[in-house]
């Protein structure tokens, strides 16, 4: 430890100090919840001041012995030494400012000594937090209050909405991180959900996930379905897929997704989704027998249950020697045998469960509704190209691989 590193300890020490027995003084008239909130907010405030100045204390001295470089670290061109000038950082520990060598490329422009250490006016750590706040609440607004509660520090939300989009550019193109270990089995799925455009109005945003063993993995792309689908595929090998003893696909029966994951993922055994297939039989209830009627319900419940229990060819075989002289019942009818016609192949639900295969894509639903929450709120209307990187930040969020993506986002 050199002699300026060893000034500004004492330095720290003696303030922190001086902070602790001013505070030990304040506490011994307390007597009540309110004075606890006084004394709390207090340290807490001071507290978070104090280790700001010393985070920056360090950070000056640590720059101080920087050497004095002058080949660019962008291009390895020469660059040229314009003195020294100062540089505001937001920390987690709030705003401090440092004085240090100011350089010039004539090909990457100017360059500042903190470049190195953080790109965006704020340290990783901090972009983490407010990106953070970003997508876990329901607006930029409240993030900009809540960090400033949470945080200490004052920043607009037109600046944490820029820090989310730009980091959620990188995790669109980013594999994911652990890969698939035998004997684990792999479950994928995909669905989608509408978001409010200012070009085109409302469009679908489609979302993938797959989970194998205690881990998932998913992404989400406002995209047509043709560029949408080979992500499918991309992401199965960044997971080495292969490796898993079954690969299984769990989802609605459209036919975008079956014909899809047919050619992107032709080894997976496709699953018609048992909610999804109940959701067909009581919506051809409703329409032969009415709304919240008695027979409605006794008609699904019935129908409902054979399907689990026998699969969909078993309950084709029993619709379809139903006649109904009304029109619009027998429309109905007919649209459900069409259904089950077309899709029995992947409703063989008792096998299915005696083997232990997954037959529902309940997290797939989940998944889409995190991801509704944070971009259907009221009045949300977003530019096309902010949709995917918006929709990138919450699956990390909701497909817990937040911690993974910010341990190599530094």
């Amino acid at each position: 430890m050199n002699a300026r590193m060893r000034a500004a300890v004492r330095k720290m020490m003696t303030q922190f100090g001086g902070l602790v027995k001013s505070w030990a003084q304040q506490s011994k008239g307390l007597r009540d919840a309110a004075g606890l909130r006084t004394l709390e907010g207090r340290i807490r405030e001071e507290g978070l001041a104090l280790l700001g100045r010393t985070l920056e204390g360090l950070l000056q001295v640590a720059m101080d012995a920087m050497p004095g470089e002058r080949t660019c670290p962008q291009c390895g061109g020469p660059r040229r030494h314009k003195g020294r000038r100062g540089r505001g950082l937001i920390s987690s520990l709030g705003a401090i400012r440092l004085t240090g060598p100011y350089w010039y490329c004539k090909h990457c422009g100017g360059q500042h000594a903190m470049d190195a250490w953080a790109k965006n006016s704020a340290s990783v750590l901090m972009q983490e937090l407010l990106c953070l706040m970003g997508t876990a609440l329901t607006s930029f607004g409240k993030a900009q209050s809540a960090s400033h509660k949470l945080l200490g520090v004052r920043v607009g939300k037109a600046y944490i909405r820029r820090l989310c989009e730009d980091q959620g550019r990188t995790v669109c193109v980013a594999p994911p991180e652990v890969p698939v270990k035998d004997p684990t089995d792999v479950v994928g799925s995909c669905d989608g959900t509408m978001v409010n455009t200012r070009q085109t109005g409302w469009r679908e945003l489609k979302a993938y996930q797959f989970q194998y063993g205690q881990q998932k993995h998913g992404r989400a792309y406002l995209e047509p379905s043709d560029q949408f689908l080979p992500r499918i595929r991309q992401a199965a090998l960044a997971m080495h897929a292969a490796r898993a003893p079954h690969v299984f696909w769990v989802a609605d029966a459209a036919e975008w997704i079956e014909k899809g994951v047919a050619v992107q993922w032709p080894d997976a055994v496709q699953i018609v989704d048992l909610w999804h297939a109940w959701q067909h039989v009581h919506e051809a209830s409703r329409k032969i027998f009415g709304e919240g009627t008695p027979q409605t319900t006794t008609w699904a419940q019935r129908y409902c249950k054979e399907l689990r229990e026998y699969g969909g060819w078993t309950v084709w075989n029993s619709l379809r020697r139903v006649r109904y002289r009304d029109a619009t019942r027998q429309e109905a009818l007919e649209a459900l045998l069409g259904y089950l016609q077309r899709n029995a192949d992947r409703m063989d639900y008792p096998t299915y469960e005696r083997a232990g295969w997954p037959i529902s894509s309940g997290p797939m639903e989940s998944f889409c509704k995190q991801l509704g929450q944070r971009l259907k709120g009221p009045g949300m209307r977003w530019n096309h190209a902010n949709v995917s990187p918006m929709a990138a930040l919450v699956s990390l969020w909701a497909n817990e691989e937040w911690d993974q993506h910010w341990r190599t986002a530094a």
